[in-house]
């Protein structure tokens, strides 16, 4: 038992390393089922579901529009992170007052979420059942493709 104590120790860390290794790598290298779109995702969504001229000026109106959301509720985010950096300035902590500021600052994302919603399905209505379907399963097996193409990245100043 005590020769094959050392080597089953060696096993397992080589073991464990091996597991910590791949973790990091899988976020970035990850083995996909299928390539995740990168760049620019409207000509990889017009390629994908086969949209015609008329779906893609509509997937890019709609981003234009949703990208202006949020570049208007941009102050919003600016004066929610000054609320924090208030409180946590503050010689007593307020925990009502900042209570109070997160569920304001929860209302407004929901209500952004509800607008984009309502914009992505008035888009996908406007799709084929084939397309429409291929899209819905897009969305529900790759976890950032409705992110990746509802969250325009942001214009900097």
């Amino acid at each position: 038992m005590r020769r094959k104590l050392p080597w089953l120790l060696l096993a397992a860390s080589v073991a464990l390393n091996v597991f910590f290794v791949a973790g990091v790598f899988y976020p970035h290298y990850g083995w996909q089922g299928d390539e995740r779109p990168r760049g620019d995702i409207v000509a990889w969504a017009t390629e994908t579901f086969q949209l015609d001229a008329r779906q893609v000026q509509d997937l890019e109106k709609m981003r234009e529009r949703i990208a202006e959301r949020r570049s208007e509720r941009g102050d919003e985010r600016g004066a929610f992170r000054a609320t924090i950096i208030d409180a946590l300035r503050a010689p007593a902590f307020d925990r009502a007052a900042l209570e109070q500021a997160l569920v304001e600052r929860r209302g407004a994302m929901g209500d952004m979420i509800l607008d984009m919603a309502e914009e992505l399905h008035g888009f996908l209505a406007g799709l084929s059942p084939d397309q429409k379907s291929a899209f819905l399963e897009r969305a529900e097996a790759d976890r950032g493709f409705l992110r990746q193409l509802l969250f325009p990245p942001r214009q900097r100043d």
